[in-house]
C-alpha cells in the first residue's frame, strides 16, 4: 500500500512537474497574453459609456374582486401571467410611449437618427421601427418564481429617461388593460340604455292604458272561476320576461363580437382554436413588421412570411366568422323563442277579451305592467353594474397594480468595472495557460533527444544549452520563433535556395555570425567559438562532452572525416562545426574544417579571415593542398576556406581533385570537419556523403520541424552515408533533462 502511494506522488509529481516545465517554457506568451486580455477589458471598462437600469415591481391578480355579475365579467383582461407579461413587451404599447414621451425627438434615445419634430406617426416607416426594437430592446420582464408579481427594467445611458421610461411603460400598460377590459362593458351599457329608454315608453303607455280602463269599468275582485286564467297569464308574463332578458343578453354578445378587432373575441376560454390562431396572427405580424423595417417586400423571405401572415389571417378571420354566425343564431333562437312566448300570451289576452270580464282584463294589463318593471329593474340593474366597470376605468381598479415605481438608478448596471476585472484576470489565466498547452500540443519541432530518437531512431551525439538560462531576454523571442515555426505549418515547406552568391542584403540567420560582431536577432550572445571565448560556459561544456563522445566512438590512430549537414538552414551547423573543431584542438587532436558550403559560405567570418584563397581555387586549378590550408590562431586547428563563389559548385565538389584533397589531409590531420549546406535545400551534401566515414545532422531545439529532420535522415539512408547521430543546438536545459539539468546549471553556470 506505501509503495502503491509512493508511485502514485511521483506519477502526480511527474504530471506536475511536466506541465509546470509547459508553463516555464510558454510563460511569455502566457504572460503576453494575460497582459493583453486585462489591457484590453480595462480600456473598454473604463472607455465603455455606462448604461443604467431602472427597476419597477407589479402584481398581477387572476381574478377580479369587483362586481359579482357573471353576464358581463370583463375586468380581468387575461388570466394567464405570461400573456401579461408578453404584453408589457408589445409593440403597440412600446410605440405608445414613444409617442407620449416624445422619444423621437429626445436625441438621449433616438441619438443621430432621430426622426425629428412632428409625430411618431408620421415619421418614415424605418425610423419607426428602429427606434421601437430600440425601446423594446432596453426592456427586460421578469415573474418572480412562487409569486404574482412581475420585475419589470429598462435600461438607458440616461438615468432618468430610464425611470421615466419605466413608468410611462407600467401606465400604459395598465391604461392598455383598463381600454381592453372595459371595452365590451362600455358597449353594453349604451345598447342597455337604450333598451331601458325603449322600456320606460312602453311602461308609461301601460300604466295610462290601466288608469283609463280601471276609470271606465267598475272592476271587481275575479271569481273562483276566473282565478286561473289569472295565474296563467302571470306565468306566460314571466316566461316572456326571461325569454326577453335571454334575447337581450344574446343580442348584446353577438353586437360584441360583431364589432370586435380581428381575434379579440370577448370571454374566449383559453386554449381555444380562437386564441391559438389568434398568437399566431400576432406572432407573424410582429415578425413581418420588423423585418419590414430592413428587407423590402419582394424578396423571397418577405414574401414566403406575407403568405404565411395571409394564410393565419385568413384562418382567424374565418374562425371569427364562425363565432359571429354561432352568436348570431343563438340570438335568432332566443329572439324564436320570446316571439313564440308572445304569441302565446297574445292568444290568451285575445282569449280573455272574448269573455268580457272586465277583472281578468284589468288583472291581464296589471301582470304584464309588472312583468315590464320587473324586466326594466333587471335591466337598469345591469346598467347600474356596467356603469360601475365604466366608472372603474377612471378609478383604475383592476387586476394589476404597482408594488415599486422606478426611481432613476444612482450606480450604472453596466460595465460593473470590478466583477468584469475579475472575470478578466480568471479568463487571462486559464485562456494563457490554455494558450500554453494548446501550442504545446501542436508544436512538431525537435524539442529534447526523445523527439530525435522518436523522429529517426538516430542517437543524440549531444546538447548544446541555449542562451535563455543564463542570458536575458531570450525567452520571449524563443517562443516567439516557435509560434512562427507552428503558423508555417511546423516548417515542412522547404525552399530550393539558389546557386551562386549570396545577396548583399539577405538575412542573418544563426550561422551568419560575422567576424563584425553582427549577431542575429533571435540570439542572444555570440556562440561561435564560444569554447574559447567562454570556456567554463555550459555551452562550452556541451562540445566537450560532444568531442568525448566522437573521440570515444571512433577507432584510434586512424584519420576521420565527418561531414556536417543539417535539414534546413539556419541550425546552427557551421557554428557547430568551428566549436567542435576548437575542443577537439584544445584535446591534442589535429583538426581542419573545409568550408565546403560554396553557396553561403560562413567559416572565414567566423574565424575572421578574408575569402580570397580557398576550396575552389585548389578545385579549379593545379595549385598544391598547403596552398589552401590556412593556419588558425588556435595550436592544432587549420581552416580551409570556401574561396570564390562558383558558378557549378556541385561540380566541383563531385570532383576528381575533391577526392585529391581529401586523401592529401589524412594523413596529416587526425579530423577533417566538413561544413557543407543543408540537406533539403541542395543536394551538395548528399554529394560529398560517400567521401566521408559518416555524417553528423545538426539541429536548433524549438525550430527543427520533426518532418524535416525526418526527411534528412531518409535522404541520407537513401543514399547510403552513414550518420553518426545528431547535435541538438540551442536546448532548453529544463525541456531536455529537467529539475536537475537547471540544478547542473545553476551551479556550473558562469557568473
Amino acid at each position: 500500500m506505501t509503495e502503491y502511494k509512493t508511485e502514485t506522488q511521483k506519477g502526480i509529481m511527474a504530471q506536475a512537474q511536466h506541465y509546470g516545465h509547459i508553463i516555464f517554457k510558454w510563460k511569455w506568451t502566457i504572460l503576453v497574453f494575460f497582459f493583453v486580455v486585462i489591457t484590453s477589458v480595462t480600456l473598454y471598462v473604463f472607455l465603455t459609456k455606462p448604461t443604467y437600469m431602472a427597476s419597477s415591481s407589479i402584481w398581477i391578480d387572476d381574478e377580479p374582486k369587483i362586481l359579482p355579475f357573471e353576464e358581463i365579467q370583463t375586468l380581468s383582461a387575461n388570466s394567464n401571467l405570461p400573456s401579461q407579461t408578453q404584453l408589457l413587451q408589445s409593440r403597440a404599447l412600446a410605440a405608445e410611449i414613444i409617442e407620449k414621451l416624445k422619444l423621437h425627438e429626445n436625441p438621449e434615445f433616438s441619438g443621430k437618427k432621430s426622426a425629428g419634430g412632428g409625430s411618431f406617426q408620421t415619421a418614415p416607416l424605418q425610423v419607426r421601427e428602429r427606434l421601437i426594437e430600440d425601446f423594446l430592446k432596453s426592456i427586460s420582464v421578469t415573474p418572480i418564481t412562487g409569486t404574482r408579481m412581475v420585475e419589470v427594467r429598462f435600461t438607458s445611458r440616461h438615468p432618468q429617461l430610464a425611470a421615466d421610461a419605466l413608468n410611462a411603460l407600467v401606465d400604459g400598460f395598465i391604461a392598455m388593460i383598463i381600454k381592453k377590459s372595459y371595452r365590451d362593458s362600455e358597449q353594453a351599457m349604451e345598447f342597455l340604455s337604450n333598451q331601458i329608454v325603449t322600456l320606460r315608453h312602453e311602461i308609461g303607455e301601460r300604466e295610462k292604458q290601466l288608469n283609463s280602463y280601471g276609470s271606465e269599468k267598475s272592476i271587481l275582485p275575479p271569481t273562483a272561476s276566473e282565478a286561473p286564467t289569472v295565474t296563467r297569464l302571470a306565468e306566460f308574463n314571466k316566461t316572456l320576461t326571461d325569454a326577453t332578458i335571454d334575447r337581450i343578453n344574446k343580442y348584446n354578445y353577438y353586437n360584441q363580437i360583431k364589432s370586435a378587432p380581428l381575434g379579440e373575441i370577448p370571454d374566449a376560454p383559453a386554449g381555444t382554436l380562437i386564441q391559438t390562431l389568434r398568437g399566431q396572427y400576432s406572432t407573424l405580424s410582429r415578425e413581418y413588421a420588423k423585418r419590414l423595417a430592413t428587407i423590402r417586400p419582394e424578396y423571397p423571405e418577405m414574401q414566403r412570411l406575407k403568405s404565411e401572415l395571409d394564410a393565419a389571417t385568413e384562418a382567424l378571420q374565418n374562425e371569427t366568422q364562425n363565432l359571429i354566425r354561432v352568436a348570431l343564431t343563438n340570438y335568432q333562437a332566443a329572439l324564436r323563442k320570446e316571439q313564440s312566448f308572445q304569441k302565446q300570451l297574445d292568444d290568451l289576452k285575445n282569449e280573455v277579451f272574448k269573455s268580457n270580464s272586465n277583472s281578468i282584463q284589468y288583472n291581464s294589463l296589471q301582470i304584464e305592467l309588472a312583468s315590464k318593471k320587473t324586466l326594466l329593474e333587471t335591466l337598469s340593474k345591469k346598467q347600474s353594474e356596467t356603469d360601475v366597470s365604466s366608472q372603474l376605468k377612471g378609478l383604475k381598479a383592476i387586476n394589476v397594480w404597482v408594488v415599486d415605481k422606478a426611481d432613476p438608478p444612482l450606480n450604472p448596471a453596466f460595465p460593473n468595472k470590478r466583477k468584469i476585472l475579475m472575470i478578466a484576470v480568471l479568463f487571462g489565466l486559464a485562456g494563457g495557460l490554455g494558450l500554453g498547452l494548446a501550442l504545446e500540443s501542436m508544436s512538431q519541432t525537435v524539442n529534447t533527444s526523445k523527439d530525435i530518437a522518436k523522429a529517426t531512431d538516430l542517437p543524440t551525439l549531444g546538447v548544446i544549452p541555449s542562451f535563455g538560462a543564463g542570458s536575458k531576454g531570450k525567452g520571449s523571442r524563443t517562443e516567439w520563433s516557435r509560434i512562427v515555426a507552428l503558423l508555417r505549418g511546423g516548417g515542412t515547406k522547404m525552399k530550393k535556395e539558389k546557386s551562386g552568391p549570396p545577396a548583399g542584403n539577405r538575412s542573418v540567420g544563426l550561422d551568419d555570425l560575422s567576424a563584425s560582431g553582427e549577431t542575429p536577432k533571435n540570439m542572444p550572445a555570440k556562440i561561435e567559438l564560444i569554447a574559447s571565448r567562454e570556456p567554463n560556459s555550459i555551452q562550452a561544456e556541451g562540445f566537450r562532452s560532444i568531442r568525448t563522445m566522437l573521440f570515444i566512438s571512433t577507432p584510434p590512430r586512424k584519420s576521420n572525416t565527418i561531414l556536417f549537414t543539417s535539414a534546413l538552414a539556419r541550425e546552427g551547423k557551421s557554428s557547430s562545426v568551428s566549436n567542435l573543431a576548437l575542443v577537439m584542438a584544445k584535446g591534442g587532436k589535429k583538426v581542419v574544417i573545409i568550408d565546403a558550403d560554396l553557396r553561403k559560405p560562413k567559416q572565414h567570418k567566423i574565424f575572421r579571415s578574408d575569402n580570397n584563397l580557398g576550396m575552389t581555387n585548389f578545385l579549379s586549378s593545379h595549385i598544391d593542398f598547403w596552398q589552401v590550408v590556412q593556419a588558425t590562431s588556435f595550436p592544432n586547428l587549420c581552416l580551409i576556406k570556401c574561396g570564390p563563389i562558383p558558378a557549378n559548385p556541385i561540380e566541383l565538389l563531385t570532383s576528381e581533385r575533391m577526392e585529391e584533397l581529401l586523401t592529401s589531409l589524412k594523413p596529416n590531420f587526425d579530423f577533417i570537419l566538413i561544413d557543407s549546406p543543408p540537406i533539403l535545400a541542395v543536394s551538395d551534401s548528399l554529394a560529398m556523403g560517400p567521401l566521408a566515414d559518416g555524417a553528423i545532422l545538426v539541429a536548433r531545439g524549438g525550430q527543427t520541424p520533426i518532418p524535416a529532420l525526418k526527411q534528412a535522415k531518409e535522404k541520407l539512408d537513401a543514399h547510403k552515408i552513414k550518420c553518426l547521430g545528431v547535435i541538438l543546438n540551442d536546448v532548453d536545459l529544463i525541456e531536455e533533462d529537467g529539475y536537475y539539468a537547471r540544478e547542473y546549471y545553476h551551479y556550473a553556470a558562469p557568473d
